[in-house]
């Protein structure tokens, strides 16, 4: 100790003026103890509002549910506890479909320190909603890059056995189809309905260029489920390309026979086995005219199973990832998870009616043998048996 701070302590506590001193002392350390009572008032109440602040990203993510007194993780603490009604109206399919996923996935993602089941719900997560990866990672208590990682391994595996879920339909399967379809629109010998879905692609903050495109072809049954599919490279706009594009254009004729067939709209091309309305260059007659209206009613089928698709997938109204082997992987598990739910939960946008037995029509290849005349064919069918009805 050096003489000034030995003069200052003798000053302080020794000289004639002590009680003032003394007194001086007291109220500084009245004051600091003040301060800190007020610091941690303001540590408390900045932890009040933190904890206010998670409790309400809770409920903007997952609505206004019952919840404890202490949230330790989202998934833990109210996920866990779901209803049946919550898994419908949050991740858009059953807690029963859900736990089919996760006992598909026991067999093909390795244990890790993330519980499966919670991988599985972080996955859904990302797909039905429109929320961003960090969000996610709050909402479930993980790093950005864990939501990321976890997405990817599940669409990876789902993906590397699509074939078990999106599969051309055997002959037998098809003939269903097909009676299913006369039976309610009327329109003969259909096995499957084409039709493409644009999604835009890149970057949701930079709002200066327009957002990319990439076109999803998928072939659909009477059931809404896809029996195939193609994505487009980015950038490709044109059906009729896209369809070149893929491999259905050479396997059409192996899967589907002569007589029968699938029906897409004007932007593809008339072939034997993809029968199209007829276009308006010239004057349509009025049997051409009903053709086209019988035509477009029965290709409803793909609009609805896109729609259904999209409705249940929020992820896919705005596709935020930048490489093209991201995004491709996001549409196909899309696709595949689309039919693991129909598969499961059938689907209450079909209607079910009772289907008569009528079988088509046995169309004479040694007459008919182009696809103009194929359709044509069609066309004269189809106006004969609504006269029919008509009549009857």
């Amino acid at each position: 100790m050096n003489n000034f701070q030995k003069e200052f302590l003798m000053n302080m506590f020794l000289d004639s003026d002590n009680d003032c001193n003394m007194n001086r002392l007291v109220v500084a350390v009245a004051n600091i103890v003040n301060e800190n009572c007020e610091n941690m008032i303001r540590l408390s109440n900045v932890q009040q509002e933190a904890a206010q602040s998670s409790l309400t990203d809770f409920r903007q993510y997952f609505g206004a549910l019952p919840l404890p007194r202490r949230v330790n993780g989202f998934y833990e603490q109210a996920i866990l506890n779901f209803t049946e009604e919550d898994y419908i109206g949050k991740f858009k399919m059953k807690k029963t479909t859900v736990q089919a996923l996760i006992k598909f996935l026991k067999n093909h993602v390795s244990p890790g320190n993330i519980p499966l089941e919670k991988k599985v719900h972080i996955f859904l997560y990302v797909l039905v909603s429109d929320s961003s990866c960090n969000e996610i990672a709050k909402l479930f208590g993980i790093h950005r890059s864990s939501v990321s990682y976890i997405f990817h391994e599940i669409a990876t595996h789902l993906n590397e056995n699509i074939y078990q879920f999106i599969s051309w339909p055997s002959k037998e399967e098809q003939h269903v189809t097909r009676i299913k379809v006369n039976s309610r629109f009327k329109f003969p010998n259909c096995v499957g309905f084409i039709d493409a879905c644009r999604f835009k692609v890149g970057s949701k903050r930079n709002k200066r260029d327009k957002p990319d495109i990439v076109l999803l072809q998928a072939v659909c049954d009477e059931t809404l489920m896809f029996i195939d599919i193609y994505i487009s490279p980015i950038g490709r706009t044109k059906k009729n390309k896209v369809f070149k594009d893929s491999q259905l254009v050479n396997e059409l004729k192996k899967f589907v026979e002569f007589e029968n067939h699938i029906i897409g709209d004007s932007e593809y091309r008339l072939r034997k086995n993809l029968i199209t309305p007829f276009t308006s260059e010239e004057l349509l007659t009025s049997e051409e005219m009903k053709f086209n209206e019988i035509h477009w009613r029965t290709r409803s089928y793909i609009v609805h199973a896109f729609e259904l698709m999209k409705e249940k997938f929020r992820k896919l109204n705005h596709i935020d990832i930048v490489k093209p082997e991201s995004v491709h992987l996001l549409i196909s598990v899309a696709c595949i998870l689309h039919n693991f739910i129909l598969m499961h939960e059938g689907c209450s946008e079909v209607k079910e009616e009772m289907v008569s037995y009528d079988d088509g029509v046995t169309i004479n290849t040694s007459i008919v043998q182009t696809a103009e005349e194929k359709r044509q064919f069609l066309c004269n069918y189809i106006n004969f048996i609504e006269t029919e009805d008509v009549i009857s």
